[in-house]
């Protein structure tokens, strides 16, 4: 479901082509002579049985038909079916004189202005109908060609035509969403499925309202938000307008909707958009590939998968949207679960979870694999491996059990292909340096961190949801292992402290709801260290200059908390370094190494140095430990010396209203959390610690007792770790420095790999500010084997040293290897 917001874009997707007068805009853009100055190629000579087919198409790709309704597989889709029927049709308001269709569901009554009745009314009135639609078309339902149900289709529609939606209406109120997505979006839908039955007359008013509200999808048109659409909403936008041309048979209609979703398929560098690393913003600062994302995907699919046969098929550009299922979100989706820390203010959604949303992914993933099975069918196949491979490790939720008609077919054709063999979760690292994410990936677990900068809001809130995200950016760390496919979807997010997600270090200042604002998205103000390198595709570094987000009434009146964090991401663990943390707020400054869900009636042992703790709630300890271990997630070793840890055993109750717009009971889950205590007001205070997912307790303790990693430095300045085994060595250089034969002239993130005779180097600007980074190596004399275009070697001795052209200032990898002269 789209999100309902308001949006600030910058529109550089498009900024570079012709722009439409603003007298086109309102008018709408039609005809072959309007497309052609856009830039469009003319309409294609189509026929009426073209536009007719695409009608049938879309209708079957919205209800699933043709299928086997007699399958038992379908059983649970087609009697959610009927029951949402029943539902909706005993509120029909069967009043002579009714204006409205559903008696929960009042419109506004225009001719009144003291009437504030909001705009979600219109939309909800048309998704009901739309499904009502479903219903009628979908052989076994009760309800299937029903001419009673039809003429209350048929009725509900011209009534919240006349009532609600149509052109005369002067302009949108309360949420222009509902106008330019939500209720054409569902009025298409039901129209595609009973356009026989509806006077020409009607139909022509309806499309009417289309034109009126929708004119041109490359814009949102509520005053005051005019503006270049982006991302998802332009995905919707563009598909409403394509369809309203297949009911219209309008070409020009078809081709304006394709050719805005066509420049969906370029990559931006700044605000709303799909990036080359694979990073997907919206609202402009916000990482958003886990919502935004999801939907955008969605519409994207729809659409080619309608025009793929028709006259009107996508060519341009098809494979930068084709390439983002590898780059953009196959990274983010473990076990059949999008991660949290791209999902933005829906974590505070009831309805909607991760594992919500990697089954939207999945479902388009296998619609777009068909759709290229004709040209690339290796390609095809690995996304259904992959896709079989989530299905299969997903323990905690059944997607099929809720799921509708189209969602059943296609996944239970997946499931049903013996030739098709599940694939494991990659051994990987990702740097998404477009919306300062990474994640790390090892068999059995992946590891997502979640960064902040002037160009990475720290969170969003917004519509009363997610009002209490402020750290879920601030440095957060999301674990994911096999061993417990549902400790975020659990009820985590209403019952978890807030103060207390892992990874993040925070001054426990207590924050008023929607800190940042009601539109959320506060950036850190000057800090702009966030990012890392992946070296190989396999290791990765990964750091962030923390700025700490702050009360509001002390914006600008006391420095907010400052500190420098890596994250060092090799193969059994990543090894997490603080320092320079700073703090004048009198508030406790904390670290939080862990704090997991242990559901209900969890009890999973927790053993500080060989000790095994209890298991009573409300337990807690402080105690200087050299290595924890907790059941089912894994190890935590705290070197040179140990860390004074506190860890504590509690059972939190809380509400989905509780964090947002949301509605639900009440939930109690049991948390473990463990963290390091800096004090109040600490100045360079520093920490470091060894995460190990998956290790066993013998594990962990051999690590602690005998490190095979080396902390090069832990300063404000420079963090670094060496790996000797594995001949690795990482840097993140916050400010120009030296350390032993290393080099930088800028701030940089490095990683080094030196096997036998052989060097690999990999470089990035995460401030993304330099035009240039030099580094220096005083290894002896190499001579280059392959290097990208960006870097060039200006010396090989005495030393070797490499220019690095950051002048793209995108926080890219750049990358050399060498062998020794």
């Amino acid at each position: 479901m789209t999100m309902r917001t308001p949006t600030s874009h910058r529109g550089s997707l498009t900024e570079g082509g012709p722009k439409p007068t603003r007298r086109q805009v309102l008018a709408g853009i039609g005809g072959a002579a309007a497309l052609a100055a856009l830039g469009w190629p003319s309409p294609a000579h189509a026929t009426s049985d073209d536009f007719d087919q695409l009608r049938l198409t879309w209708s079957n790709l919205i209800t699933g038909v043709p299928f086997d309704h007699t399958d038992l597989k379908y059983r649970t889709g087609l009697r959610n079916l009927d029951s949402a029927v029943r539902t909706n049709r005993s509120r029909i308001d069967r009043s002579p004189d009714r204006r409205r269709v559903f008696t929960d569901r009042t419109f506004r009554d225009l001719s009144d202005p003291t009437d504030t009745t909001p705009s979600w009314p219109i939309s909800d009135t048309y998704s009901r109908l739309s499904g009502m639609a479903r219903a009628w078309a979908t052989p076994g339902c009760t309800y299937y060609q029903d001419s009673a149900l039809l003429a209350d289709i048929v009725a509900g529609l011209k009534t919240a035509h006349d009532y609600a939606y149509n052109a005369g209406i002067a302009r949108e109120y309360s949420n222009w969403w509902d106008f330019e997505i939500g209720a054409p979006s569902a009025m298409l839908n039901a129209l595609a499925i009973v356009y026989d039955h509806v006077d020409p007359a009607d139909l022509a008013d309806y499309l009417a309202a289309v034109d009126r509200f929708v004119p041109d999808p490359r814009y949102n048109m509520q005053e005051p938000y005019t503006e270049l659409s982006t991302g998802a909403n332009r995905g919707d936008l563009s598909l409403i307008v394509s369809l309203r041309g297949i009911l219209g048979k309008s070409e020009a209609k078809i081709i304006q909707g394709r050719e805005a979703m066509g420049e969906l398929f370029a990559y931006t560098t700044s605000g709303d958009g799909l990036y080359r690393d694979g990073s997907y913003i919206h609202h402009d600062t916000v990482a958003y590939t886990g919502a935004y994302g999801v939907i955008m995907l969605g519409r994207v699919t729809d659409l080619l998968a309608l025009l793929n046969s028709s006259p009107w098929r996508f060519t341009a550009n098809r494979d930068v949207f084709l390439d983002t299922v590898e780059r953009a979100y196959a990274p983010l989706i473990f076990n059949n679960q999008m991660m949290d820390m791209v999902r933005g203010r829906s974590l505070s959604r009831f309805s909607e979870r991760g594992h919500t949303q990697a089954h939207r992914v999945l479902e388009k993933v296998l619609v777009l694999a068909d759709g290229i099975e004709g040209e690339d069918p290796q390609r095809a196949n690995q996304w259904r491996a992959m896709c079989k491979g989530w299905l299969e490790r997903d323990t905690y939720d059944d997607m099929l059990n809720r799921a509708g008609i189209p969602t059943i077919s296609i996944v239970s054709r997946l499931q049903d292909n013996t030739s098709i063999q599940p694939a494991p979760e990659p051994v990987a690292f990702t740097m998404f340096a477009g919306m300062a994410r990474a994640v790390h990936r090892r068999p059995g677990w992946a590891l997502g961190i979640a960064m902040a900068s002037k160009r990475v809001a720290y969170y969003e809130t917004g519509s009363g949801e997610n009002i209490k995200g402020f750290h879920t950016g601030e440095g957060a760390t999301y674990l994911y292992n096999d061993a417990d496919n549902g400790h975020f979807e659990d009820e985590y997010w209403p019952t978890v402290d807030m103060y207390r997600i892992p990874g993040i270090t925070l001054n426990k200042m207590p924050l008023p709801d929607k800190t940042g604002g009601e539109w959320g998205v506060a950036h850190p103000k000057e800090a702009t260290w966030a990012g890392g390198v992946p070296l190989e595709g396999r290791y990765g570094t990964v750091g962030m200059d923390l700025e700490g987000i702050q009360h509001r009434d002390l914006v600008g009146v006391q420095p907010p908390l400052r500190a420098r964090k890596s994250w060092f991401c090799f193969d059994r663990y990543v090894i997490a370094l603080g320092a320079g943390i700073t703090d004048v707020s009198g508030y406790p400054v904390e670290t939080i190494v862990e704090n997991r869900n242990l559901h209900a009636a969890g009890t999973n042992a927790l053993i500080l140095d060989g000790d095994v703790q209890p298991i009573t709630q409300g337990w807690s300890d402080t105690r200087r430990v050299h290595w924890a271990h907790l059941e089912d997630v894994g190890g935590y070793v705290f070197p040179h010396g140990g860390a004074e840890l506190h860890a504590l055993r509690e059972e939190r109750t809380g509400r989905y209203q509780d964090i947002g717009s949301s509605s639900s009971g009440y939930y109690t889950r049991r948390f473990l959390t463990m963290w390091l205590d800096h004090g109040v007001r600490p100045d360079g205070a520093a920490y470091a610690y060894v995460l190990m997912p998956n290790a066993t307790p013998e594990q962990t303790r051999e690590l602690a007792e005998s490190p095979d990693f080396v902390i090069l430095a832990n300063t404000a300045d420079l963090q670094a770790v060496r790996v000797p085994e594995l001949g690795l060595a990482a840097y993140n250089f916050f400010s120009a420095g030296r350390l032993a034969y290393v080099t930088a002239n800028q701030p940089c993130s490095v990683m080094l790999r030196y096997t036998g005779s052989e060097l690999s180097v990999a470089v990035s600007d995460p401030t993304q500010l330099s035009p240039e980074v030099e580094l220096v190596l005083s290894l002896g004399r190499f001579e280059l084997t392959e290097a990208d275009t960006t870097v060039r070697v200006h010396s090989f001795a005495p030393r070797l040293t490499l220019r690095i052209d950051t002048s793209a200032m995108d926080g890219a990898s750049h990358s050399a290897r060498f062998r020794r002269a």
